[in-house]
């Protein structure tokens, strides 16, 4: 075995390891803080197979990977056996894959068998050994997410990324149809520029995880700091809703003073004209939401009553389940956040002839819960960023839904948003899971 095969052998070894830990430490949930442990397990996989490689005992190189990468699933990750077992049959066909398509794709450009391929030592299959770990690099990276967000793929970051692996595999195919049987030296260089390669896509892939996790951090805190100020704002407005229920005590105690003195002086007509006149109070101060949960009672019906004093026709349709493990601030910052987004709509409308109206509903469907909140609006809606704008006016749907759209990741819900003739409509789908099932 010459020096070269050597090197290019232990080299794919790790290469194909740092694949494999990759792909399964990112499928999978950690059971423990250990940050070191993927990196013990490379190292570990790695030591193992130029072991088994510098004692030319590659029949067992397969087992002991299985049993290495088995051992840190299931004692390190979450997630049942049925997904695991899953997870090592997709590791395994990506891994067959790759080596048929890569000893295709060299024997197609090398005019040279796939057997031959794969089974003699020279320049052939050793630029296809490079090429068969470029594409397990490729697709262990791709297939390494559990979510596929198909919003990724329009962002300048991927896009570049993809045109830097795009020409990396161009090149690949280019050093392929250069080969002269020969030529020594000049198969070296090939080997060894094919070499330098395959550490290019690996490090393209790196910096870009690197930068996708630093946009994802700064989203995050975008997100935390949007959240401290609707929460904020959130508090304000219980506030005043606890200081509206302190002075209604008061009047309420005030009006049964006044109407025993009333009773007791027998003049019933000052009796029931006292009666209508707080009764009629009453209607004109409240539009109450009565679902049994008091704080996002008084929050929606505050939102509501708000809008309703601007003139915004309001209609209320909710009846919400009691057994179910939806923090109580999380369901009143939802509520609170598409209700003032539907007011601040209403209020931009300039045209006297347009109807204002928000229609607000809450209900379980199934296992699941639907919030709706359909409004009306004014000019033509386009997308900036999170963030709806009309042409009348940048301050429009928006505020906060970075935050929403958190607290119902949080819940694995899901959000619909529709616009279209001057009306925009949200839908919030939430799965109900009972308090006593949830861990």
């Amino acid at each position: 075995m010459t020096t070269q095969w050597f090197v290019i052998g232990i080299f794919t070894i790790m290469v194909e390891n740092f694949s494999y830990t990759f792909f399964f430490h990112r499928r999978f949930n950690s059971k423990y803080n250990v940050t070191f442990m993927p990196i013990l397990l490379w190292l570990s996989a790695s030591a193992w197979g130029v072991f088994v490689y510098f004692l030319s005992l590659n029949s067992l190189y397969d087992v002991g990977i299985l049993v290495i990468y088995s051992a840190y699933i299931f004692i390190f990750k979450l997630g049942s056996i049925i997904q695991k077992l899953l997870n090592f049959l997709l590791a395994i066909a990506l891994t067959l894959g790759s080596s048929l398509v890569g000893a295709g794709v060299a024997s197609l450009l090398t005019d040279v068998t796939i057997s031959h391929t794969l089974q003699y030592q020279d320049t052939s299959r050793l630029l296809a050994l490079i090429f068969i770990k470029s594409l397990q690099v490729i697709l262990f990276y791709v297939f390494s997410s559990k979510r596929f967000n198909i919003k990724s793929i329009k962002k300048t970051s991927t896009l570049l990324s993809s045109l830097l692996v795009v020409l990396i595999l161009s090149c690949l195919f280019l050093i392929f149809t250069g080969i002269n049987e020969f030529d020594t030296e000049l198969n070296n260089t090939l080997v060894w520029l094919s070499t330098g390669l395959l550490l290019l896509l690996i490090s393209v892939f790196i910096l870009y995880e690197m930068f996708m996790r630093e946009e994802s951090s700064n989203i995050e805190l975008s997100t935390k700091l949007q959240r401290l100020e609707l929460e904020s704002a959130h508090y304000k407005e219980l506030d005043t809703i606890h200081a509206d229920i302190r002075k209604w005590r008061h009047e309420y105690n005030n009006n049964i003073i006044a109407l025993k003195s009333l009773v007791e002086s027998g003049d019933s007509k000052k009796t029931l004209e006292y009666i209508s006149t707080i009764s009629n109070i009453a209607m004109q101060d409240t539009i109450t939401l009565q679902t049994g949960n008091l704080v996002l009672d008084a929050v929606v019906s505050s939102k509501l009553w708000y809008a309703d004093s601007l003139g915004i026709d309001v209609s209320i349709h909710a009846i919400y389940p009691k057994d179910n493990h939806i923090d109580d601030n999380d369901m009143c910052a939802i509520a609170g956040n598409l209700l003032d987004n539907a007011t601040e709509a209403c209020i931009r409308i300039n045209d006297d002839k347009r109807k204002k109206f928000i229609s607000f509903s809450l209900l379980a469907k199934g296992k699941n819960l639907v919030i709706s909140v359909v409004n009306s609006y004014e000019g033509q809606i386009k997308k900036k960023g999170t963030r709806f704008i009309t042409d009348k006016d940048e301050r429009f749907h928006g505020f906060g839904i970075q935050y929403l759209d958190s607290i119902v990741d949080k819940y694995e819900g899901q959000v619909l948003r529709e616009y279209a003739d001057g009306v925009f409509e949200t839908h919030i789908l939430i799965p109900l899971i009972p308090k006593s099932e949830v861990k």
